[in-house]
């Protein structure tokens, strides 16, 4: 089987009967797929209202469009988190602002862990 025939088999949705994850940063949740696929139940947020749309009509989990902060409440029960805070600031593209720019997503990733405890 071709590698792409393979990946569409493998990548299918499985009915989520297993942990909750929390997907923060989602994008149009290339994670998420990951996880759906092997039977958890994801449920994203994301601050780019097109990719939460895409995430909403291709997944079965659910994308909140939101922007996060180390304030955000989460589903509490959630097992595990995933996701890819911006790099933005940290990288050259970026200017290498680190803290001092507004897009650091850091500290509402830490936040998150801190307040869910996985």
């Amino acid at each position: 089987m071709d590698y792409v025939g393979k990946i569409n088999r493998e990548l299918k949705y499985r009915k989520g009967r297993g942990p909750k994850v929390l997907d923060l940063f989602a994008g149009c949740g290339g994670m998420a797929l990951g996880f759906e696929a092997a039977g958890f139940r994801t449920y994203g947020y994301e601050l780019n209202k097109d990719c939460c749309d895409s995430y909403n009509q291709n997944l079965a989990g659910q994308c909140i469009n939101m922007e996060l902060s180390p304030n955000t409440d989460y589903l509490a029960d959630a097992k595990v988190i995933v996701g890819g805070p911006p790099c933005q600031p940290f990288s050259v593209g970026g200017l290498q602002r680190g803290l001092c720019d507004s897009r650091d997503g850091f500290p509402a990733f830490v936040a998150a862990v801190e307040k869910v405890k996985p």
